[in-house]
């Protein structure tokens, strides 16, 4: 029988452990779960901020609108790789949309021509020229378990 409070430390341990990434810097990393999507963001041009990881589902009318989301999650920027931890509902089809909140405002902001002003990325990693990609271009399945993908954002 393991000593009392024995189980804590080891989920302390293993969650510490995951929190490590190469180079010594802490990354958020997802537990390994059903329901898990770690959205993997690097290269961002500064560490002011957060990065906001939105989840959306499989109807393709819902992509990219506001308030049609499944998940949305904000996590501060850093340099080096920063991981975002969304949940699905279930294994499944599902899109991604990340921005780099360089303000902190909360809000993906653009120029007053329309024109993204802060970094963005897209599950896939599509071509974006002038306008929004759809929904089959950043389309990807979610399995049973942990599903991991990688964004790179363009500013």
């Amino acid at each position: 029988m393991p000593p009392k409070g024995g189980a804590s430390i080891l989920k302390a341990m293993i969650a510490l452990a995951a929190l490590t990434a190469a180079g010594g810097e802490a990354v958020a990393a997802c537990q390994p779960s059903d329901g898990r999507i770690e959205v993997r963001v690097d290269a961002l041009r500064s560490a002011s901020g957060s990065v906001v990881a939105v989840l959306y589902g499989d109807n393709p009318d819902d992509f990219l609108k506001k308030g049609r989301r499944l998940d949305k999650v904000f996590e501060p920027a850093r340099k080096g790789l920063v991981s975002v931890c969304l949940t699905a509902p279930s294994p499944g089809i599902y899109a991604v949309a990340v921005y780099h909140d360089e303000n902190g405002n909360e809000k993906f902001d653009k120029t007053w021509f329309g024109l993204p002003d802060e970094g963005y990325g897209i599950s896939n990693n599509p071509k974006i020229f002038l306008s929004a990609p759809a929904f089959d271009e950043a389309k990807f399945e979610a399995f049973h378990g942990l599903t991991a993908i990688d964004i790179k954002v363009s500013y």
